[in-house]
């Protein structure tokens, strides 16, 4: 089947390009404003981690529309004798794949692009790791996959089952059509697709197998399934010039203040940082224990609850006299509505005021991220880039993140939270 294997490698390429943001900046203003404050503190140690997402098994449907063999010649049987690990050369994932089996590299800087074939190139693997800043919703990896896989439509028998959401979050298709397998023998390929988001990488994964031996593998395509692993933090480009740390809250790790009080309660839960202030009209800081710099960037999926205001901060610290904090912030509401603002020895200045997006996503998780490069203050949701300031008053400090309430009871889900530093 070796022209599927190149079709499908082009068609991963085009995949990994699609869904790239771009935005416009505005000018800031410079408007004074004060609120009260609430400034508990956290600290400790940061350390990445890799984390698996499981998804479904792969499935042996659809059934196929006719018979997997010719007259011509006798189908080679795939061999999965055993498993063996593959690491990425950065570290970006593993995966356990069939030892003897051929794997070609076609990455490129926009995607990890990596294909296994058994010897007689009748059954395949594909991985592709590609990066996307914003946080797409399951419908819209959906969309992806689902375009991913129409693509082969025009093939002879081409079918498709209706895609299915996984609770991990990922969406799986299972799919297949007629090819050519070694010896000129016709036979029908069952594929599997997936594909999930893990903070700003997105990860597809096909296996295709003659229809007729998929029940005999079908528990080793488990077994490699299960084994796959990404880190979020590493790069996809080898030579990158940043350090990148990143939290999923899979493990309470103590990075994180933890607090359960009459003002504030503080917790990670089921993979996630939940943060709710329960007196009205306070504001909340959180970082974990990072060596203070000047040029950084934290992003996070941030899910509003309640009417509050959600977002990250650049360059927090003790200021002068020590029970005031500087930084920079800018958050987001549950409507599509941000704003930004400096605080030097806990007195803000409006950077941005109130105003609507598009980008921001309505009741939904949106990826927010504001970045820090000498005088420059960048902030962007879900890759789209807001608002650029260029604005000295603070100039060193920790990523945060940000919180503040109304007149009742609100706070924020947080996730995925990536601090980017310079090498």
């Amino acid at each position: 089947m070796r022209n599927t294997h190149l079709l499908m490698l082009a068609l991963l390429v085009a995949f990994a390009l699609v869904g790239c943001g771009g935005g416009t900046a505005q000018q800031p203003t410079a408007t004074p404003e004060s609120r009260p404050t609430s400034t508990p503190r956290p600290t400790s140690t940061p350390r990445p981690t890799s984390t698996p997402r499981p998804t479904a098994a792969p499935t042996a449907t659809p059934a196929p529309t006719i018979a997997t063999g010719s007259s011509s010649g006798q189908l080679r049987p795939v061999v999965i004798d055993r498993l063996v690990t593959f690491q990425h050369p950065n570290g970006l994932f593993s995966i356990d794949v069939p030892d003897g089996w051929n794997v070609d590299d076609s990455s490129t800087d926009a995607a990890a692009l990596y294909l296994w074939t058994d010897e007689a190139e009748n059954a395949l693997i594909i991985v592709s790791v590609s990066e996307s800043a914003e946080q797409l919703t399951q419908d819209e990896l959906q969309e992806r996959l689902t375009s991913f896989v129409e693509s082969f439509s025009g093939e002879q028998d081409f079918s498709m089952d209706p895609p299915e959401q996984l609770q991990s979050g990922g969406v799986q298709i299972i799919w297949s059509y007629t090819a050519q397998a070694s010896g000129g023998v016709q036979a029908r390929l069952l594929a599997n697709s997936f594909i999930y988001q893990n903070g700003d990488k997105v990860s597809l994964l096909t296996f295709g197998i003659p229809n007729e031996q998929f029940d005999d593998l079908k528990d080793s395509l488990n077994d490699i399934l299960n084994s796959y692993e990404v880190d979020p933090s590493v790069p996809l480009s080898a030579d990158s010039a940043v350090n990148r740390t990143v939290y999923d809250f899979s493990r309470d790790d103590g990075n994180w203040s933890v607090e359960d009080t009459d003002s504030i309660r503080a917790a990670i839960v089921n993979g996630t940082y939940d943060i709710t202030l329960r007196d009205t009209d306070i504001y909340y800081l959180t970082a974990p224990d990072f060596d203070p710099t000047t040029d950084l960037e934290v992003s996070a999926d941030v899910l509003i609850v309640g009417d509050s205001r959600a977002g990250v901060a650049v360059r927090y610290g003790v200021g002068t006299p020590s029970d005031t904090r500087d930084y920079y912030t800018c958050w987001i509401d549950g409507n599509n509505s941000y704003g930004c603002f400096v605080s030097v020895n806990d007195r803000w200045t409006t950077l941005q005021e109130k105003t609507s997006a598009r980008a921001i996503k309505p009741g939904q998780v949106n990826r927010v991220a504001l970045r820090a490069e000498g005088d420059r203050i960048t902030f962007s949701v879900n890759g789209v880039e807001l608002q650029t300031f260029t604005d000295g008053r603070v100039t060193s400090g920790q990523p945060a993140l940000y919180l503040e309430n109304f007149s009742t009871e609100a706070g924020a889900v947080y996730d995925n939270v990536v601090i980017t530093t310079p090498k």
